[in-house]
């Protein structure tokens, strides 16, 4: 059998549900039994510091698991929002030990998933002391190599607490930026016009 690196082709063995925006599908620290594939929508990735401030980390496209570690019945270390209408499939641990024991490549994508998810963190917080120009251009930039799109859909107001600041410094450095031919900004888009000079930002 051809290895296949998408987890596409094991949807059947989940249970479909259609989930309304603004639904909570798990809350961090809940004691999680399976884990999610998100076919259609977007979600929304949350975490609350130690601090008690929360703070968007994420954004789940399709094509994309989430919430791997309860499979285990560990405490899922997020919280996930439906953002928009969406389609997915959830998977206990028997669901997740039959595909295995057929699809031996299932466990490498759970696994690759997960490190992402880890490593996602570990960024996460190495960069809360940064500037906020710097925490901004971090966040835009991810999206961008997430979707290999330059029009990157969000607006101000997740963004500011994407990095935990006000919408106005958000507004101030996208203004600047503009004015640089880094970005151009429309109605809760921002797209990057110029990725070299974007890059700069990052150093």
């Amino acid at each position: 059998m051809q290895i296949t690196y998408s987890w596409e082709p094991f949807i059947s063995y989940g249970q479909k549900k259609e989930i309304k925006k603004n639904t909570i599908l798990y809350s961090q620290g809940e004691i999680g039994n399976g884990f999610y594939y998100l076919h259609e929508g977007e979600i929304q990735i949350k975490m609350l510091s130690d601090k008690g401030d929360e703070r968007i980390i994420d954004y789940i496209s399709p094509g994309e698991l989430l919430g791997e570690q309860g499979v285990k019945g560990e405490p899922y270390f997020t919280t996930a929002k439906i953002t928009k209408p969406s389609t997915i499939f959830f998977y206990s641990k028997e669901d997740l030990q039959t595909i295995c024991k057929k699809h031996s490549a299932a466990s490498d994508i759970i696994l690759n998933s997960l490190v992402k998810k880890v490593r996602l963190l570990a960024e996460t917080v190495s960069i809360q002391d940064s500037s906020m120009e710097h925490q901004l251009a971090y966040i835009i930039y991810k999206l961008y190599r997430k979707t290999q799109n330059p029009c990157i859909s969000i607006d101000q107001t997740s963004l500011s607490n994407y990095i935990g600041t006000s919408r106005v410094t958000i507004y101030k450095i996208l203004q600047q930026w503009k004015e640089n031919e880094i970005v151009n900004i429309t109605d809760r888009k921002i797209r990057i016009i110029n990725v070299n000079k974007f890059q700069n930002l990052l150093y």
